[in-house]
């Protein structure tokens, strides 16, 4: 009996050795790698740019028209199940023919135009993933006082070459886009007061020269612009927002910067009502925004009329 259990046991030993010597049902180690621009979720930046038709708003830049650069940056992801153990250099490049075809399929009513080439710098097109790691980080700028703010403007950037690796298919490319605000533009401006708030269909008792004025831009639906209406340095800013669609704007709304009031009650000028959206006519390019005041001399009704 004792012979015989031994037996058995180097019986088991044999086959448990012969089992371990097969291969898994997954050969990890042979699988390919991928190589795709990265989501923030797997670059690990919760702010970073994504890649992918499926991410494009993860790669809109902002509506801006500050002078200087506006620097970005986003990552190659080699996707696999293990990092790669070896460097894999990596080969960028723009790819135009990615913004026609977005165009060409576009139902939401925006068609971007190329990006300038002054208004952005991708200094360094390729790049290096070392072994044992997975991300490579690549950076552009752009410059917004080279664009035309009023503009959409789309600029792709592909993989073209990860050797070692498959490129991805929906993921090797981000669609960096900025999405132009239809208001950002040089308006006319013409100030009027009268003293009489309820009657504003006389002439008026005080204007001022007509001046011109830019609506800057805050975001793709919002501008900026400031009353003529002054108290030293303390003066009252319309922040005007619209909804979009396509090539057209409507369902204005308007309200005085935040802090503004305040700043100007502290001078001795109350606002006792509005703003006020008494026209708002995208298709003439025209807006009329009025508001009481109080101040030293008595109520004021005041409308800055802009205009092209």
């Amino acid at each position: 009996m004792k012979k015989s259990y031994i037996a058995l046991s180097l019986l088991s030993l044999v086959l448990l050795a012969s089992c371990l010597k097969d291969k898994s049902n997954v050969e990890f180690n042979n699988l390919g790698y991928i190589a795709e621009i990265s989501t923030a979720s797997t670059n690990g930046t919760d702010q970073a740019p994504s890649g992918g038709l499926a991410y494009f708003t993860g790669a809109v830049i902002p509506t801006s028209v500050a002078s200087g650069s506006d620097d970005n940056f986003f990552t190659v992801n080699i996707a696999s199940p293990y990092p790669p153990t070896k460097d894999v250099p990596v080969t960028l490049a723009i790819n135009d023919a990615a913004r026609t075809a977005y165009n060409a399929a576009s139902s939401d009513g925006y068609i971007y135009d190329a990006l300038p080439t002054a208004a952005y710098s991708f200094p360094a097109t390729t790049g290096t993933v070392r072994a044992g790691y997975r991300l490579d980080t690549f950076n552009l700028s752009f410059f917004h006082d080279k664009m035309d703010p009023t503009k959409d403007y789309m600029l792709p950037i592909s993989i073209t070459q990860a050797p070692g690796t498959t490129i991805s298919g929906n993921m090797s490319t981000i669609y960096f886009h900025i999405i132009g605000n239809l208001l950002a533009v040089n308006l006319k401006q013409d100030y009027s007061e009268w003293l009489a708030p309820a009657d504003t269909s006389g002439a008026p008792t005080a204007t001022m020269p007509t001046v011109t004025t830019l609506m800057t831009p805050l975001s793709p639906t919002k501008v900026e612009a400031a009353s003529l209406h002054t108290n030293g340095t303390a003066k009252l800013r319309y922040d005007l927002s619209f909804v979009r669609s396509g090539s057209s704007l409507g369902t204005f709304t308007v309200a005085f910067k935040s802090g503004d009031t305040t700043a100007m009650r502290k001078v001795g000028d109350t606002v006792l009502a509005g703003p006020s959206l008494l026209k708002a006519d995208f298709a003439n390019g025209v807006y009329q925004l009025g508001y009481q005041i109080g101040t030293a001399a008595g109520r004021k009704y005041i409308v800055d009329k802009f205009s092209k």
